[in-house]
């Protein structure tokens, strides 16, 4: 059995990624060839090659925002998203489906697509 995706050059956005199933999720993209954002309250210091963590509380609209400027600013956009997070606190919408679009480069009432 073959699993390559062909990851190789995309761009991740992973939140909750710096313990336990994001920390893997990280690091199975990572050796797949993807470029990683990862998110969570508080960072490692270093980060291995193709990872950029960010510190942010994405249950509040603020740290929604921040992510979502970080990404644009670091990958100029995402072609993955993971969604790791743990708790259900987050705000309703969350980052909001018209920033989530400017991000994705997809259209705000359609699917997510490269």
């Amino acid at each position: 059995m073959n699993f390559n995706l062909e990851l190789t050059g995309r761009r991740a956005l992973v939140t909750g990624g710096t313990k336990g199933v994001g920390a893997a999720v990280v690091e199975s993209l990572r050796n797949a060839g993807v470029t990683i954002v990862a998110t969570a309250r508080s960072v490692p210091e270093i980060a291995p090659e193709g990872v950029t963590y960010f510190a942010a509380d994405l249950t509040t609209a603020d740290g929604c925002r921040a992510v979502a400027d970080a990404v644009l600013d670091r990958l100029g956009g995402i072609d993955i998203v993971v969604n790791v997070l743990g708790g259900s606190s987050a705000p309703a919408g969350g980052i909001g489906a018209n920033r989530l679009a400017a991000v994705c480069h997809c259209p705000a009432s359609g699917g997510l697509t490269q």
